[in-house]
């Protein structure tokens, strides 16, 4: 069972918000932290005011100079003094508050110190001094409520805490409308592309937003939906074009295996003829399953025989030579700018290459039947030309030649035999060793082939 995973909009909501939110928590317990020092010591200077105040009223006058009036009056609210003789009996107690009841016991220490301290559910600080001078020789304690002190931290802590949820609910608002607005495209291209699903991918993204990352995604998808257009257009022709190439084979020797069964069986010539015509469409059939498995193969991936480095120039006099042997009626017109080009490359594949080109050149020129090749080695580039005097190429069909299948002249494609493969085994080829072809052609005057290879080291 698949959980459905949260939308983007949703986890940049709970994001934000989240982060807002603890930033201003953290930020909230630093001022809190800081106000709580800055008040803790103002209270404590406020409580040492009233001991050195208290402490320089006994220095003035005598114990039974000192009025309870005097005392109050160096004292703050919710505080509660506390005078011990030398021998730690409390000897006088006053307060600000009536309701401080509580006695402490006597800190006859001889350094000031400060506590804070609960009493009676009350926190206080208190803060002890010996008291010793020329009208009084004891000690004195006095108590300061932190009731103010609470109650500043504790109004601060419930106006962060009333902040810090206004602004969560503030920070979760924005955060909701501002994703929406970033969403809303994503929403929009995931509509079109269900759209596209259903009705075709012939149709394009037309969504106008205002980021940048956005129309590169929108460019993106469409120019790959626009070479899977273009891949499913040719695989439909290659498969069209594989299955009318094998049907008509399949129909001859289908036929002629008919004729033999009717009249060949005691026919001599018949049968014998049937038979030839059957076994050179098999062949065919044959050819052509053996150049569509090469195509099959991708062109990275096209496994390399061993390759050595060969002389160009003596491979192609060779064969010309060979094909003299079989189309005397042909002229081969041979020139190289260098006595010897070496190229590191499998000579099976470079005899292919070579064969397919002159094949395709000889098919083409039956009326002049002068081929002329041409070998030169420039700019670490070994280039190969072959020309015909033939029929040409159309310039709106020369960028479709190498495809699979595809004849310019459809008409009279099987009378000159071929498969319409060979261009493309020998491009595909040629690319393998990182080399180039391209065709230049003008109806009725000529076809040249050009093929260029880097010069490649063992």
């Amino acid at each position: 069972m698949t959980t459905k995973s949260q939308s983007l909009r949703s986890k940049w909501t709970i994001l934000t918000t989240t982060i807002t939110f603890i930033i201003f928590m953290l930020f909230s317990l630093f001022i809190i932290f800081l106000m709580s020092t800055y008040q803790k010591e103002q209270e404590v200077d406020v409580l040492k005011k009233t001991v050195s105040d208290i402490s320089a009223l006994f220095e003035e006058k005598t114990p039974g100079e000192v009025t309870t009036s005097d005392i109050k009056r160096s004292m703050n609210d919710n505080e509660k003094v506390f005078l011990y003789d030398i021998d730690g009996k409390n000897y006088y107690s006053a307060t600000t508050k009536l309701s401080y009841t509580f006695e402490l016991p006597v800190d006859k220490g001889n350094k000031v110190t400060i506590v804070q301290k609960e009493i009676d559910g009350t926190h206080f600080l208190l803060m002890s001094t010996p008291l010793h001078n020329d009208h009084f020789n004891g000690y004195l304690t006095v108590a300061h409520s932190l009731d103010k002190y609470f109650s500043v931290i504790q109004f601060l802590i419930l106006l962060c805490s009333f902040f810090g949820l206004t602004a969560l609910f503030i920070t979760a608002l924005i955060s909701f409308l501002f994703s929406n607005q970033i969403t809303k495209p994503i929403r929009q291209l995931s509509s079109k592309m269900n759209q596209i699903k259903r009705d075709g991918f012939q149709n394009k993204l037309q969504v106008s937003t205002s980021y940048n990352e956005m129309d590169d995604m929108i460019d993106t998808f469409n120019e790959m939906m626009s070479q899977l257009e273009t891949s499913f257009d040719q695989q439909k022709q290659f498969v069209e074009d594989a299955s009318h190439e094998l049907r008509t084979p399949l129909q001859i020797v289908n036929g002629h295996l008919n004729l033999i069964q009717r009249w060949g069986k005691n026919n001599p010539d018949v049968l014998e003829e049937s038979l030839s015509i059957s076994l050179e469409e098999m062949n065919r059939i044959n050819k052509l399953v053996e150049e569509l498995l090469l195509l099959s193969k991708d062109s990275n991936l096209l496994e390399l025989k061993q390759t050595e480095l060969i002389d160009i120039n003596s491979e192609i006099r060779g064969r010309i030579h060979s094909i003299q042997q079989l189309k005397n009626d042909y002229t081969f017109e041979y020139h190289s700018t260098h006595d010897q080009i070496k190229l590191n490359i499998n000579r099976f594949h470079f005899e292919q290459i070579l064969l397919i080109f002159l094949d395709n050149a000889m098919k083409y020129d039956q009326r002049n039947k002068h081929i002329v090749i041409r070998t030169s080695l420039k700019n670490k580039l070994v280039q190969i030309e072959i020309i015909d005097n033939g029929e040409g190429i159309p310039q709106e069909d020369i960028q479709n030649v190498f495809d699979r299948f595809y004849r310019v002249d459809k008409s009279r494609a099987r009378s000159k035999g071929g498969n319409g493969l060979g261009l493309s085994i020998a491009k595909k080829l040629i690319e393998s060793y990182k080399g180039q072809v391209r065709i230049e052609s003008e109806v009725d005057h000529y076809t040249k082939v050009i093929i260029q290879f880097p010069i490649r080291t063992i």
